[in-house]
């Protein structure tokens, strides 16, 4: 694939995320072309249905969760503060949104791909957690579950009485949950 190509490509995927974040899986495709600055066409021909998008989305999602897994783990023997990088990476990833939005958008059974990546996953963000343990960095009850499912719930998306009334009130919560990992 051409860089350019390449590049509106990664530039729908990111876009996309974002918006099925903010509005869920079902926004418009011409929404997402007009916010990824590309033409309808083009988004078709990277993409072209929906649940295929959100695929590609999910696994997109997943592969950033791998990288930074790897990169916790190469860096938290030499720096500790590399647990609470990893930590901030899966929060700012907006786990919970995207669970919320992909609910009814993923098939029922998901693909061999899909599956290959959560598995990979799931073990990268356990290594992570033992060693984050091995280190005292947090409690040694927590498991790698455990620990995504409680980001993915405190990032789900506030109703808009709360989030009016309280704008600060979800990073308060993340802040809350991420110190009771603590040791």
């Amino acid at each position: 694939m051409r860089t350019d190509a390449l590049q509106r490509r990664e530039t729908i995927l990111r876009t996309a995320r974002e918006l099925f974040a903010q509005y869920g899986a079902n926004v418009a495709m011409d929404t997402i072309a007009e916010r990824s600055n590309v033409g309808i066409g083009t988004l078709y021909r990277n993409f072209a249905a929906r649940p295929e998008l959100v695929e590609e989305v999910t696994v997109t999602t997943l592969q950033e969760i791998l990288d930074a897994a790897h990169l916790a783990r190469e860096n938290l023997a030499q720096e500790p503060r590399a647990w609470s990088k990893f930590l901030e990476q899966l929060v700012r990833l907006d786990l919970g949104a995207l669970s919320e939005a992909f609910g009814g958008a993923l098939p029922a059974t998901l693909n061999e791909r899909v599956l290959t990546v959560q598995r990979e996953c799931a073990q990268a963000v356990n290594r992570v957690l033992e060693q984050a343990k091995d280190q005292q960095l947090v409690r040694r009850d927590l498991n790698g579950v455990e620990l995504v499912t409680a980001i993915g719930a405190a990032t789900r998306p506030l109703p808009r009485a709360f989030k009016n009334q309280t704008p600060q009130l979800q990073e308060r919560l993340v802040q809350i949950m991420l110190d009771g990992f603590k040791a």
